[in-house]
């Protein structure tokens, strides 16, 4: 009797290599999506910072600053988020 169901290393090898493949991409996908939320969550740490610092001025500090007391949450999302070119 022939025995046709030989195991090989190579039969064995395959299917733990495309698992391992699937782990590390997973693995890749949460540290990418855990990377970016964190970078939001210190963004939106800074501009509340912001808010409440625009929020502690005078309505004359204000005004001098051009910026209206109920324009502050937009001042502050723009103060943080956009690219500051200098003077």
């Amino acid at each position: 009797m022939k025995l046709t169901h030989t195991l090989t290393a190579a039969s064995h090898s395959a299917p733990l290599r495309d698992v391992l493949s699937n782990v590390s991409a997973t693995a890749g996908t949460l540290g990418t999506k855990l990377r970016a939320g964190f970078a939001a969550g210190v963004t939106q740490m800074q501009i509340s910072r912001m808010q409440s610092v625009l929020n502690g001025m005078t309505d004359e500090q204000l005004a001098s600053a051009g910026i209206a007391r109920d324009d502050i949450p937009q001042h502050a999302r723009a103060l943080v988020t956009e690219e500051y070119d200098g003077l």
